[in-house]
Parts: structure tokens; sequence; C-alpha cells
């Protein structure tokens, strides 16, 4: 990676959200000492050279009216692109992996309704030639928050839990009341925020906004959850996350609740939730790790069985990335 300190303080301070200002790239340069034209010259080449996915909104699925879930099925090789394809084609499938594992493809489904999940799932059960679909719907979050820190990739033999700010909820995600205009917004921020001085303005123009009551309207959908942020999203692989493995884990129900909320303070750590399991799939605790490579995630993830005392545990690595985009409607 050909990166210097200014660019990993700059991919650090994106990922955690841009300020609802009116010149954001110029507050964002102030904090870091430097100059507005250097930070837009330095997000462009970065764009360019494939270390940041896009810079925009970041949203909650669940805020806006919508249920996502994982999903997972053994597909035979013969079979397999095939029904990558299919899955792919689908707006509301935003992730799709293979992972070396007996069940080999992984993908995640956002819909509105029953009718249309059950509709998508039964063509990508056809295309794959019928083989038994595994639903894994989240039962308890314990931390949502994707978060690859540049500042210590060179330090990669340093693991230490971080505070976990996040928690363990049950608690159900209300649909946030949406206007036309709020979709209209929406929809703006769901590609790329334009690299220019006053790029939330830009957006205010082409949705007939004011200023202020773009501000105004996108402050209401963070403080009703369905907006999480407007951010940077990098490419993990070219970022130096080379490595993403799936944790998996057999707890008893009455732990799950205190050694999800550990395992959620790995930094490495984006994901962690309670999820269902099936009678020949028991496993009910996941996370996500990342890390330069497998042997660091493997080390995460000893670090935690073994203060934990788990004995059943596996680590799905992703071997293909099939897809991988943002949600939108």
């Amino acid at each position: 990676m050909n990166l210097d300190s200014n660019d990993r303080k700059l991919l650090n301070r994106l990922q955690i959200g841009l300020p609802l200002v009116r010149r954001p790239w110029n507050a964002i340069a102030e904090e870091l000492e430097l100059r507005q034209e250097d930070v837009l010259q330095r997000l462009e080449r970065l764009k360019k050279e494939g270390f940041i996915r896009r810079i925009g909104g970041v949203f909650n699925p669940a805020g806006l009216g919508f249920r996502g879930c994982l999903y997972a099925m053994a597909v035979r090789e013969e079979l397999f692109y095939q029904t990558a394809a299919v899955v792919n084609r689908y707006r509301g499938v935003t992730h799709n992996y293979r992972r070396r594992s007996r069940l080999n493809m992984w993908f995640t489904l956002t819909s509105r309704t029953e009718e249309e999940r059950g509709a998508i799932l039964e063509t990508i059960r056809e295309a794959a030639g019928g083989p038994l679909l595994y639903e894994f719907p989240s039962e308890q979050l314990f931390k949502l928050k994707v978060f690859l820190n540049m500042e210590v990739m060179d330090d990669a033999s340093a693991i230490t839990p971080s505070p976990n700010l996040n928690g363990g909820t049950t608690s159900k995600q209300e649909p946030c009341k949406i206007e036309i205009t709020d979709l209209q917004l929406i929809r703006e921020l769901q590609g790329d925020l334009p690299l220019s001085p006053e790029p939330y303005t830009e957006i205010a123009n082409k949705t007939g906004c004011s200023l202020e009551e773009v501000f105004l309207r996108l402050q209401a959908l963070q403080a009703g959850g369905a907006l999480k942020r407007i951010g940077a999203v990098l490419k993990h692989r070219e970022a130096g996350f080379s490595a993403n493995g799936l944790f998996i884990c057999v707890l008893p129900e009455e732990h799950i609740p205190e050694a999800g909320k550990r395992l959620a303070g790995y930094s490495e750590v984006s994901h962690c939730y309670k999820r269902r399991a099936h009678p020949d799939w028991p496993y009910n605790l996941y996370a996500m790790i990342h890390g330069p490579d497998e042997a660091f995630v493997r080390k995460v993830a000893e670090q935690f069985v073994r203060r934990e005392g788990i004995k059943d545990y596996d680590i799905l690595f992703s071997t293909e990335e099939l897809k991988k985009t943002s949600f939108s409607i």
C-alpha cells in the first residue's frame, strides 16, 4: 500500500462520518491540519487507486421499513456461478460470498414484504438445484460498526479488545416516517458525494431544497436510525484487510448476552449477532473478524474462545467476493 500518514488519518476520519456543514471537506481539513485542496486531491487519488469504494450515505434498512436476513446454502460446483448470477441480480442482495465451508454460498437479502422475499428465495433455490436454504435471522445485535483502522496496520501483532460502545440489544428498529423529499435525498446519497467544496449545496439544488432543509431532514433521519452516517466505505482487501472470517460458535443461551458483548469489544470485529441455530448447524453466536491475513484472524478468534472456554467453533473464511454493495432503494 502506498499510503502516507495523512492518507491513513484521512481514511480513518472519513469512516467515522462527515459533518453536516456547508463545507464538510474544509472542516475535515482543519481537523487534520491539512488544506481543503489537499484533502480533495487525496480523495480523488484514493478512489482512483481503489482504497475507497464510495463516499456517501450508509443507511439502516430496518429504519426504512425493510427486513434483512443472512442466508447460506451448499451449491454444487457446476451450478455455483450461475446461481451466483441469479442471487446477485436482486437489488436487495448487498453481500454474497463464497466461503470455505460445507455451506459455500452466503448472502444477505433485504426486502420490504414476506411475499417478495419468498419469491426471490424460491427463484434462488431453483437456480441452485433445490438445496436446503438456511435462514439465519438476527435474534440479538451486539455490534454493527465497520471501522478499518488504517493507522494500526503496521502493528498486526497487537490484539487488544476495545471498549464495546454498542452493547447487546434486542430492541426492534421501528421504521422512520419518510416523506417524498426524504426519498429524494436518500437516493442522492446512495451514490457518491460530490468532491466539490460544497457537496451538500449540490444535493440541495438537485432536490429543490434549501441547504438548511437538507440538514434538518438528514439530522431527522439520523435521529430516527434510518441514516447511520455519511462517510467513506473502504475496500477491505485494497486497504490491507485481505482476510475476513465469519466466526461461529455454540454457546448455552444464558451465556450469549455477556459473551456477545465481550466478542463485540474486539476492534477487529465489525459485526456480532446472536443468530438462529439449526439442528444440523448448531452455531448461535456470529461475528465478522477482519485482519491482514488468516493467521491474524485465527489469533483473534482463538484468544476469544480460550477466554470463554468455548469448544465448538469454526471460522469460515471468504475465498471470493461475489457481490458487495451498499443498501439502496
